[in-house]
This record gives structure tokens, sequence and C-alpha cells, in this order.
């Protein structure tokens, strides 16, 4: 993904166009629609990260983290 692309950008790529059963569509070109699925990912991603940064911050060891070799034994 573009790293200048902005929710605002995105959403003034938005059309929407009136269906023949009355209903309003929103209607994107392909590439905007994957680029918002990025955009999302990552605001999700940032929002995973701000909730844990505390338990982050202290280390593998303090937070009780698991050794990936440990769990790939238990598989």
């Amino acid at each position: 993904m573009n790293n200048d692309v902005t929710l605002t950008n995105l959403m003034t790529a938005v059309q929407f166009v009136q269906a023949p059963t009355g209903r309003r569509l929103a209607v994107m070109d392909a590439e905007d629609w994957i680029d918002l699925m990025e955009w999302l990912e990552e605001a999700e991603d940032r929002q995973i990260i701000r909730a844990n940064l505390e338990r982050l911050r202290v280390g593998p060891e303090a937070s009780g983290a698991l050794l990936l070799e440990a769990v790939l034994d238990e598989l």
C-alpha cells in the first residue's frame, strides 16, 4: 500500500449509484478497495499494539510469552 493513502483519500474515491431496486450502492475502484482493506488492517494492528504496549515493553520473559520451540514441540 502506498504510504500516502489516507482514509479521507479512499473515502472520496467512493461513488454512489442507485440500483433499480432503489437501493444506494457504493462503488469504488478495485485498487482503492484493496488499499482500504490494507488501511483497515493496519489500523487494527496499531490498535492491538496500543492495547498491549505495556506488556510488549516488559519483554518476552516478564510478559509470560511462550518460546516458539516449546509451542512447536507441543504440535
